[in-house]
């Protein structure tokens, strides 16, 4: 192999290795949301079971007011956590994508340049 050859071969290899790179950075953001996700699923349902247990137990109209208020209040606070969380991973993953999109970018333009100062 010429020596060009050689070195558009390593920057295609390279270039191979960013995008592969990417796919494993791209799954591990899906698996940490899917986690997340779960734990969310898990804190709503032990909060749910709470929930029935304080309704057995409410003798009143104000009883049951008080603790649907409260309900309400705990079930938003959840649902913006939720949203905050899924909005950190999201703002994460395209900051990982923006970096690699920039590493292959400068991949690119190398391999133009080689290919320009060997013609």
């Amino acid at each position: 192999m010429t020596q060009p050859q050689a070195e558009l071969f390593d920057l295609y290899r390279a270039g191979l290795k960013t995008a592969a790179d990417l796919m494993k950075t791209s799954l591990e953001s899906a698996e940490r949301l899917q986690n997340q996700q779960l734990v969310a699923i898990r804190s709503a349902i032990d909060q749910q079971s709470k929930s029935v247990s304080e309704l057995a137990r409410a003798k009143t109209l104000d009883e049951l007011l008080t603790l649907q208020s409260r309900m309400a209040g705990a079930q938003f606070e959840r649902a913006m956590s939720l949203w905050s969380d899924l909005l950190q991973v999201a703002t994460e993953e395209a900051a990982k994508l923006a970096a690699a999109a920039t590493t292959n970018a400068s991949v690119r333009q190398s391999a133009k340049a080689q290919q320009r100062s060997t013609a």
